[in-house]
C-alpha cells in the first residue's frame, strides 16, 4: 500500500478543490477569481531638499561656543560648508559638501482590478493598497534615518579634516566686519558659479569679528543671513549702526550678538536660515505697543496665544525679531527694540514656553516695511522652526 503523508492529501485536496471550481465558476459564467492585477513601475522615495549653503569666518585665535559642533549640529542634507580664516594668506581649513537624501525603491502601486471584479476581489486589493501604504510609509523613515546617518558621519568627518589646520573655536583675533564680509562674499560667489546659485534664500554667513569697522559694498550680500559675533560686548548703537550697514549691503537679516551668545542660540540662528520649514508671523503697530513703549498692551495677549500651540510641539523654537520706527536715536531704537522682543519672549514664558526655545534679537529702526514713523514699526516679527516630526 502506498503510503501518503498529510501534506500530500492537503496538496491534492487543494487541487481538487480548485478544479471544482473553475467548473463551477465556469459553468456560471462567473468572473474568474485571480489575484489583483500587477503593480505599476516601482517608487523611488526620498526627501525633497533644497541645497543651503553656511560660510562661516573664524580668526585663529580661540574662544566662545566651540565652532566645529556648531556647523555640525547644524548640518543638513544638499548644505555646503565652508570655513575660512582671514589673515595673509587666506586660509580655506574647510569647504565641504554634505550627502544629498538617501533613497529607497519599493514596489508600484498596486493596479486596481478591471470591470466586472467581485467584491472579492475588491476586498484583496484594498488589503494590497493598505500593505503598499505601510510600505511606502516604512520606506520614508528609513530614507530619514539614512539621510540623518549619512549627515551625521559627514559632519563628524569635518572634524576630522580640520585638525590638522587647528581650527579656532571662535574669533578673539583680528578681522573687521567689513573685511570679514568681503571674504564671505568672494566664497559665496565661486560657490554659486560653480552650482548656478541653487541655494535661493538659504545662505546663511557666520563672521566672527574683532571690530565692527570696515567698509561694506552695496549688494554683496544680497538675500544672506548674516550672523556676527563680536569678541566684545558691543554698544546699542553701534551694534544698531552695524546692522544697518549689513541691510544696506544686502543682508536679508543681519544680527549682532556678543561674546555672551551660547551656542545653542547660534544653532537656532544658523537652522533657521539654513531651514524652509518655517512659520513667520509678524505683529505690528498699536495692537501690541504704544509708541516708545515697550510695554505690552492688553490686546497683545490673545494675538500671542495664537503661537502657543506651535511652540508646545516638542523641538519647536522662536526667534523673536523686535524693531521700532524711526523717531529717536539709533542706540535708543537698538534698546527699544530688543526690549519689544523681551516682553515678547517674557510672556511666551509666562505661558509655559523655555526660555532656551526662545531666541531675543533687536533690529532697531532697520528693515522698515511702512514709510516714515507709522505705527507698523513698532513690530515683532516671531519665526517659529518646526520640529522635524511635524514635517511631511
Amino acid at each position: 500500500m502506498r503510503k501518503v503523508t498529510r501534506g500530500s492529501c492537503q496538496a491534492a485536496g487543494a487541487a481538487v478543490l480548485a478544479a471544482v471550481l473553475a467548473a463551477v465558476i465556469a459553468g456560471c459564467g462567473l468572473t474568474s477569481l485571480t489575484a489583483a492585477a500587477p503593480g505599476g513601475h516601482p517608487v523611488t522615495v526620498t526627501e525633497q531638499v533644497a541645497p543651503s549653503v553656511l560660510v562661516t569666518v573664524a580668526p585663529a585665535a580661540a574662544a566662545g561656543p566651540p565652532l566645529l559642533p556648531l556647523v555640525a549640529g547644524t548640518a543638513r542634507a544638499g548644505e555646503d560648508a565652508v570655513i575660512l580664516r582671514p589673515g595673509a594668506p587666506l586660509g580655506q581649513v574647510i569647504s565641504a559638501g554634505a550627502p544629498g537624501p538617501a533613497t529607497v525603491v519599493v514596489s508600484g502601486k498596486p493596479a486596481a482590478p478591471g470591470s466586472g471584479a467581485t467584491s472579492f476581489q475588491w476586498a484583496q486589493y484594498r488589503n494590497l493598497l493598505k500593505a503598499w501604504h505601510g510600505t511606502i510609509s516604512s520606506a520614508r523613515r528609513a530614507v530619514a534615518a539614512r539621510t540623518a546617518a549619512a549627515v551625521s558621519r559627514w559632519a563628524r568627518g569635518l572634524a576630522a579634516m580640520a585638525r590638522p589646520a587647528q581650527l579656532p573655536a571662535t574669533g578673539a583675533g583680528p578681522g573687521t566686519l567689513g573685511g570679514q564680509c568681503a571674504l564671505a562674499a568672494s566664497a559665496l560667489a565661486g560657490l554659486q558659479e560653480q552650482a548656478g546659485n541653487p541655494f535661493g534664500p538659504r545662505r546663511v554667513v557666520l563672521l566672527y569679528a574683532a571690530s565692527l569697522g570696515g567698509a561694506l559694498t552695496a549688494g554683496e550680500l544680497a538675500g544672506d543671513d548674516v550672523i556676527v559675533v563680536t569678541s566684545f560686548l558691543p554698544a546699542a548703537d553701534a551694534a544698531s549702526a552695524a546692522q544697518a550697514d549689513l541691510l544696506r549691503a544686502g543682508a536679508m537679516r543681519a544680527t549682532i550678538l556678543g561674546p555672551e551668545a551660547t551656542d545653542a542660540q547660534l544653532a537656532r540662528l544658523i537652522t533657521e536660515g539654513l531651514s524652509q520649514q518655517l512659520v513667520t508671523e509678524t505683529l505690528s503697530g498699536s495692537a501690541l505697543f504704544a509708541n516708545g513703549s515697550a510695554v505690552l498692551q492688553p490686546g497683545a495677549a490673545q494675538l500671542l496665544a495664537g503661537l502657543l500651540p506651535l511652540l508646545r510641539r516638542p523641538g519647536a523654537a522662536a526667534v523673536i525679531n523686535g524693531y521700532a520706527s524711526t523717531p529717536g536715536t539709533p542706540g535708543g531704537n537698538y534698546l527699544l527694540s530688543y526690549a519689544r522682543a523681551a516682553a515678547v519672549a517674557s510672556f511666551l514664558e509666562s505661558a509655559g514656553i523655555p526660555a532656551s526655545s526662545l531666541v531675543v534679537v533687536g533690529h532697531g529702526a532697520s528693515n522698515l516695511i511702512a514709510p516714515g514713523p507709522s505705527a507698523a514699526n513698532r513690530r515683532v516679527t516671531i519665526v517659529v522652526e518646526e520640529p522635524v516630526s511635524s514635517r511631511s
